[in-house]
């Protein structure tokens, strides 16, 4: 009788996590760019935009869509860009570029955290008589 309950549980869990994987199937991709700018923002960068030809040249000329160093004049600066799509350019301090990666390292951390708390209460590690 004992394996009848444990054959409904795992029915039910298998059901549950079809259904989440179909969810997460079903879902809006994510934009990579728009997360990128908005990390690029939260850490302090400026937003500038290439409103003549003669700035989107110069913007074509940077490595895009990731963060750059650069010397302009005796002053570090560090750049992204994004000449096709939006058109624009980020510019930032290094104290911008370190509190970037802290904000990446810090995103990190949390998503290792929530995967951690999400695996320990599946229901499955805790069903009632799977350890007697």
């Amino acid at each position: 009788m004992q394996w009848h309950k444990q054959i409904k549980i795992l029915m039910l869990l298998a059901a549950g996590w079809l259904a989440a994987f179909a969810g997460c199937t079903l879902a809006p991709p994510v934009n990579k760019i728009l997360k990128a700018e908005e990390a690029l923002v939260a850490a302090g960068f400026q937003l500038k935009t290439a409103d003549t030809q003669a700035k989107i040249e110069r913007i074509r000329r940077i490595p895009q869509k990731r963060v750059v160093r650069a010397m302009v004049g005796n002053r570090e600066v560090y750049l992204w860009a994004d000449a096709e799509g939006c058109r624009c350019y980020y510019t930032g301090t290094r104290h911008d570029y370190t509190q970037l990666l802290e904000n990446q390292r810090e995103e990190r951390t949390d998503q290792r955290i929530y995967w951690y708390e999400a695996q320990h209460d599946d229901p499955l590690w805790f069903a009632p008589g799977w350890d007697d």
